[in-house]
């Protein structure tokens, strides 16, 4: 039997399909490239997510200071309920 390819694992892959569970509606992007965060929009509205390593939580990097959290399944809630969307899947 082949070997399965090696899927890329780490914070910001995990919000990326956090949101996909908890907030379809979303459009998130995934990194384009490491250093980048995860672009959210919805209505309009636009913004990006990173993972703060000396944190270890999710940030947004439009807002110095403005931390989301460690945990993906709630930081996608947050990035839902700030965007002003409905939180859970449709």
């Amino acid at each position: 039997m082949a070997e399965l390819p090696r899927v890329r694992r780490g914070p910001l892959e995990s919000l990326y399909a956090a949101l996909r569970r908890r907030a379809p509606q979303v459009a998130a992007a995934r990194p384009a490239r490491d250093g980048d965060g995860v672009r959210v929009a919805y209505r309009g509205q636009t913004a990006t997510v990173v993972w703060d390593d000396d944190l270890d939580a999710y940030v947004w990097d439009s807002e110095p200071g403005g931390q989301i959290g460690p945990d993906a399944e709630k930081a996608a809630e947050l990035i839902a309920w700030t965007l002003a969307t409905p939180a859970g899947p449709r």
